[in-house]
């Protein structure tokens, strides 16, 4: 095996082993991120897929039980994919019918798998089963890219820095780049599909590992006494008086040009004297916003709250009201509602 075909091992396999490795962290910080479980899920599938290919492509008379897992892996990662979308987005619908969604292809996957085994149905597994869980994998991106039309489109539009809020999005982009990769191997090479896994791994950790520096970015850098004064009562009248917190579309930037200053002065100030960045700000806003609105008008559903406190998302409402408050907003509408209460 030549240097070039060494490197390619290395590269491709250490995609599917850390991709194994990642899914257990996420699984073990599943109190963190909506949806953790079915991501967790999503890289084991994708993990044993790329560990299928690359195993393949380096030792093409490989154990047709290898194969055929590597298949049946493949058949569940448009399932999983849209269920951590799905869930991410919409926190507390439908969970036992996205459980049962699965648990069904699972099903299917483990009965075709009993009643057809690879070694005995080459045929079946090589073309249909090989093509047709591609196109199921296909399928569920439609449908997940259609779940979240809104937020790419306003990302296309204002592009701005991901964060972990921002999760779904990255697994989507990386689906497709994966799922092309694959679809395109004829034309360009198996290992394609392997290599993408990794490189996507592997840029969407450096992307997070660089998120929220700004502590450190702007440690040697002070505001005075008395700016901080002059822009923590400037930054009080726009947020309590006006409310500004309530637009979903709010950035750094545009309340920077309504304060005056520049946006990485207003970023420093928020880190310096209130010791968060800009989202983590705005969501303490919106949170206690949310949690006047949960208990003063009980007619208004959660989802509905979430909108008119500015959360763009179900999923990112329910993450930082959970955050700051400890409990779920319908656990806390709940408690400090008397008639729900008793």
């Amino acid at each position: 095996m030549e240097f070039s075909r060494y490197f390619l091992f290395f590269f491709a396999s250490l995609g599917a082993f850390n991709g194994l490795l990642l899914t257990a962290w996420i699984y073990h910080k599943r109190q963190e991120l909506a949806g953790a479980p079915w991501l967790s899920l999503l890289l084991l599938m994708l993990s044993v897929r790329i560990g299928k290919s690359v195993a393949f492509y380096f030792s093409p008379e490989l154990s047709k039980d290898i194969l055929q897992l590597g298949l049946s892996a493949c058949c569940l990662i448009g399932p999983s994919l849209f269920s951590f979308c799905f869930r991410a987005i919409n926190p507390e619908k439908y969970r036992v019918l996205l459980r049962w969604h699965f648990a069904a292809w699972v099903s299917a996957v483990l009965l075709l798998g009993g009643l057809y085994p690879y070694h005995s149905h080459l045929e079946l597994w090589q073309n249909w089963i090989y093509r047709g869980s591609s196109y199921v994998w296909l399928g569920y991106l439609l449908a997940a890219s259609w779940l979240y039309r809104g937020k790419l489109v306003a990302l296309w539009s204002t592009p701005s820095r991901l964060t972990w809020r921002d999760m779904p999005l990255v697994v989507l982009g990386g689906g497709w780049l994966i799922w092309l990769a694959y679809y395109t191997a004829a034309y360009t090479s198996y290992i394609m599909g392997a290599l993408s896994f990794s490189m996507v791994l592997y840029l969407s950790i450096v992307v997070y590992s660089g998120a929220d520096r700004t502590t450190v970015k702007y440690a040697a850098q002070r505001i005075s006494v008395q700016q901080s004064r002059e822009l923590s009562a400037k930054l009080a009248q726009l947020l309590d008086e006006e409310q500004l917190f309530t637009d979903p579309g709010m950035s750094l930037p545009r309340l920077a040009r309504r304060l005056g200053v520049s946006h990485t002065k207003l970023s420093q100030f928020l880190n310096q004297h209130y010791g968060c960045n800009f989202n983590q700000y705005l969501n303490r806003y919106r949170v206690e916003y949310a949690q006047v609105l949960l208990c003063q008008q009980q007619s208004l559903t959660i989802d509905h709250v979430a909108e008119l406190c500015g959360f763009n998302a179900s999923s990112t409402f329910y993450t930082a009201f959970k955050k700051y408050s400890g409990q779920t907003p319908s656990q806390f509408r709940a408690k400090n509602t008397p008639e729900l209460s008793s």
